[in-house]
């Protein structure tokens, strides 16, 4: 039987007219893609590996484009108030006196959350990064932000399964893509940035929530799972 709409309320006719919006916005809906979105890599280098023990001794960020571009470079030099051990210097170079005019934590993180805001942060092994922010700022008594972090770790072993190791140094190496220096922050963020980018080499149109699914889920900095 044929329906004469023109019999329909007005008001019925608006709902028709929204269903049929909101149905054709989910069939032609364009998943955010990995390309136009704001990463920030960043890397800690600590006096040792104990959030609850040690301390940060320096933080480094790179903000980029998930095309590529790279956006803006930090790095900061952080006095731990304690002394680095020996064999924390021996990993990263950092000396005790080197961090004994700079900043403590809860001067440098403000500068750190505005650098980050509005992006996905990435870092490897990001467990170890995120376990001593959060250290840090419990300490300073700092409401901790619920900032994703993609952990870039799980990532490469997805993306890389041939690789031998997942060290940033070594699959470098493996994917000729390795740079002067390792196990300084800023350097470290580069060597994140790097690899990322080689991976999407093959994934030139993925989505972001192929590449959450690829790193295992994005964590919330304070916790909480994405």
């Amino acid at each position: 039987m044929a329906v004469d709409y023109d019999l329909f309320p007005m008001f019925v006719k608006a709902q028709i007219l929204t269903a049929a919006i909101l149905v054709a916005g989910a069939l032609f809906a364009v998943e955010p893609l990995v390309k136009d979105a704001v990463f920030t890599a960043f890397d800690t280098e600590t006096t040792g590996f104990s959030p609850k023990n040690d301390r940060i001794v320096e933080i480094g960020a790179v903000r980029f484009c998930g095309n590529g571009e790279i956006l803006s470079v930090t790095n900061w030099l952080i006095n731990p108030q304690m002394p680095i051990p020996f064999y924390a210097t021996e990993v990263h170079g950092i000396t005790t006196e080197m961090v004994t005019n700079a900043p403590v934590f809860s001067s440098v993180w403000p500068e750190f959350a505005a650098f980050c805001q509005g992006s996905i942060l990435l870092a490897h092994n990001a467990t170890f990064d995120t376990g001593f922010l959060r250290a840090e700022l419990e300490r300073a008594g700092i409401e901790t932000p619920a900032f994703p972090v993609g952990n870039t770790l799980p990532l490469f072993r997805r993306w890389f399964p041939q690789a031998a190791s997942y060290s940033l140094e070594p699959l470098s190496l493996f994917l000729g893509v390795q740079g002067d220096s390792y196990h300084r922050a800023a350097a470290d963020a580069f060597h994140i940035i790097n690899i990322f980018n080689e991976g999407l080499k093959s994934r030139p149109g993925m989505s972001l929530q192929q590449l959450e699914s690829d790193a295992g889920g994005f964590e919330r900095l304070d916790g909480r799972k994405n």
